[in-house]
């Protein structure tokens, strides 16, 4: 046996080596020394495979069909800046017609004026914000829309402030609105159509108020018999104080619980005129539960209503 040969299948990618059996040595390293793995022939790289011909035609169709295309639209903004240009610069489009709603105070050469528009200007290169925020900017006006109509028109519509008091700003005598903010010094003769308003210090918060405060007065009609109003006075401890002409009587009614103090001041003023009192009484005032009358020359009384 002990010079048999040994022999063992080959397998793919290995060469088998033959050795004799127990030669000296261990099975392990007869193993070992009968198997050894061939390594596979490393492959050569493979060459690119060069461009065709008509792959260079269409690569080269693709960039005369980008070439082009810039070119066009570089023509297309020419064009469209030496449109607009001449468009700009030409007559065409020079105002000839501007139309004006909403404005009583205001005239259209003040509009004009105010926005800087001169007739003949060119309605394509009039900037809409521009002129909305210049008119905006006016002292009177509240709010402003500007429509252009191409080719020659201007349509502007604006918000006029409605003046609703007087008051005294340095001696000279402005409109106000109904928060009491200055509007615009007041015109001569005009002034003495809207009631003064004092704000006394203190009564500042009294301000947000005076919208409502004043709808009220006047949607009741409380004082429709007491003649017209010519003053009103916000004051911290007598709440709304109000003349009725120049030698009428003074109204104070109290902030607080204010629409029934208004019935209760109507009662009073109703019930006085029915008495033929009313051109006898200097001052009422109206405060909770409470109403007192002042007469011009008996002093005050009070009565609970």
């Amino acid at each position: 046996m002990g010079g048999a040969l040994i022999s063992r299948p080959a397998r793919r990618g290995r060469i088998v080596t033959l050795t004799r059996g127990g030669a000296g040595r261990s099975p392990a390293e007869n193993r070992r020394r009968a198997t050894r793995t061939e390594r596979a022939p490393r492959a050569l790289p493979r060459a690119l495979p060069l461009p065709s011909l008509r792959g260079v035609r269409a690569a080269f169709s693709l960039l005369g069909f980008c070439s082009l295309l810039l070119l066009l639209l570089a023509g297309i903004s020419l064009a469209l800046v030496y449109g607009y240009r001449s468009a700009t610069l030409g007559d065409y489009f020079a105002l000839k017609t501007l139309e004006i709603y909403g404005n009583f105070r205001l005239n259209s050469r003040e509009i004009l004026k105010t926005v800087d528009l001169e007739e003949g200007a060119n309605t394509l290169a009039l900037s809409i914000d521009a002129v909305e925020k210049a008119l905006a900017g006016h002292p009177w006006v509240e709010e402003a829309s500007v429509k252009r109509v191409l080719p020659d028109k201007l349509v502007i519509t604006v918000k006029e402030k409605t003046p609703v008091f007087r008051i005294m700003h340095e001696g000279t005598p402005y409109y106000a609105d109904k928060r009491g903010n200055g509007i615009a010094p007041a015109g001569p003769g005009d002034e003495a159509l809207l009631p003064m308003l004092e704000v006394e210090p203190g009564a500042g918060r009294l301000r947000g108020l005076l919208p409502d405060l004043v709808k009220s007065l006047y949607d009741s009609r409380v004082l429709q018999g007491a003649g017209g109003i010519t003053q009103i006075r916000l004051s911290a401890a007598r709440g709304l104080e109000l003349v009725a002409d120049k030698a009428g009587p003074v109204f104070s009614i109290d902030i607080e619980d204010w629409l029934s103090n208004l019935g209760r001041l109507g009662r009073v003023l109703a019930d006085l005129s029915r008495r033929g009192e009313l051109a006898g009484t200097g001052g009422i005032r109206v405060q909770g539960a409470n109403v007192w009358v002042e007469r011009r020359a008996e002093g005050r009384t009070a009565a609970e209503i």
